[in-house]
């Protein structure tokens, strides 16, 4: 499926990931009637075949569905980690029904460029999406800043989400040092960052947060 749209005179090429055929086609109505970009808009429905088709496109924008299941919710973490390394210039809005508080910090963290909640009116999704052609820095929906409470986290290096992909699989500290290569003290640093980026004040939310994330 392949549309024009224009949002002030900016060229993007779209790609929206959403399993569900309405959902799709009611965000490309909205991106056709009520912003105007001139530029290719693809839908696609399964998130592995949304690979192959991001690398094409340089400075893609990805629409991409977050999912409340758990098995669903691990491949679109996934894909989001695979687009900050192999695909950096990509701009993800998550599109999510997930409100969890620890998903969201989570996502957040990666370095998306919005995130919208799937219950916020097509008048907010509309405004945030043509905002994020301009904007420096993340935004999001009402609904999610209230989940947040106002606390949106600092981005996560390269090197912290490593650290704590590594983490969310159940490896220690020795290991995950073994695994990356890396001196046992930097992983052990890694490790303290990202959990006070994320909020997590122990071992257990550490683990919640893993498994909320890997499907287990």
């Amino acid at each position: 499926m392949q549309n024009n749209i224009t949002v002030n005179n900016i060229s993007s090429p779209i790609i929206v990931v959403m399993p569900c055929v309405l959902t799709a086609a009611g965000i490309v109505n909205t991106l056709q009637t009520q912003l105007k970009i001139n530029g290719l808009v693809k839908v696609i429905k399964r998130l592995d075949e949304a690979y192959s088709g991001i690398l094409k496109i340089p400075d893609v924008m990805v629409l991409l569905n977050i999912s409340e299941s758990t098995s669903q919710l691990a491949e679109e973490i996934k894909f989001i980690n695979w687009c900050r390394t192999v695909q950096p210039s990509a701009n993800i809005i998550a599109y999510t029904r997930n409100h969890k508080v620890s998903v969201l910090n989570y996502i957040a963290a990666l370095g998306v460029k919005v995130i919208i909640s799937q219950y916020e009116p097509t008048a907010t999704f509309s405004d945030l999406v043509s905002k994020s052609f301009n904007s420096k820095s993340m935004l999001c929906s009402l609904i999610v800043k209230s989940i947040l409470e106002e606390r949106i986290t600092t981005e996560l290096t390269v090197c912290e989400v490593q650290v704590i992909g590594q983490l969310f699989l159940g490896h220690n500290v020795s290991q995950v040092a073994h695994n990356l290569g890396r001196d046992i003290r930097t992983v052990s640093a890694h490790k303290r960052h990202a959990m006070e980026k994320l909020g997590l004040n122990c071992e257990k939310d550490l683990h919640v947060l893993g498994c909320a994330l890997s499907g287990k």
